[in-house]
């Protein structure tokens, strides 16, 4: 099997990078956004669970980027993406509970 020219391979290694990147900075302003709704909605009386929020935004982003959104939800659950999101915006929730 032959190495690709380093050339190429430091293009690959800074397109994965560039996509980890993405992905952490998506999974955090999730779970920032999930926060505040909670927040808001509680205080509204309304009792709505981060991953729904969560879920709904990536839904919502989905349909304005005329994208599958079934496709991008099933790729977020793989890479543990959602769960991310929910398990920070859970963990700043119950710092406020305390």
């Amino acid at each position: 099997m032959a190495v690709p020219p380093p050339d190429e391979l430091r293009a690959k290694q800074e397109r994965e990078l560039v996509a980890a990147h993405s992905l952490a900075t998506m999974e955090y302003a999730l779970a920032d956004e999930a926060y505040h709704l909670v927040v808001a909605l509680r205080d509204a009386g309304l009792e709505l669970d981060p991953l729904t929020l969560v879920a709904l935004r990536v839904l919502e982003a989905c349909v304005e980027s005329d994208v599958e959104p079934l496709d991008v939800v099933l790729m977020l659950v793989e890479r543990g993406s959602l769960a991310r999101s929910v398990e920070l915006a859970e963990e700043r929730l119950e710092l406020d509970a305390a």
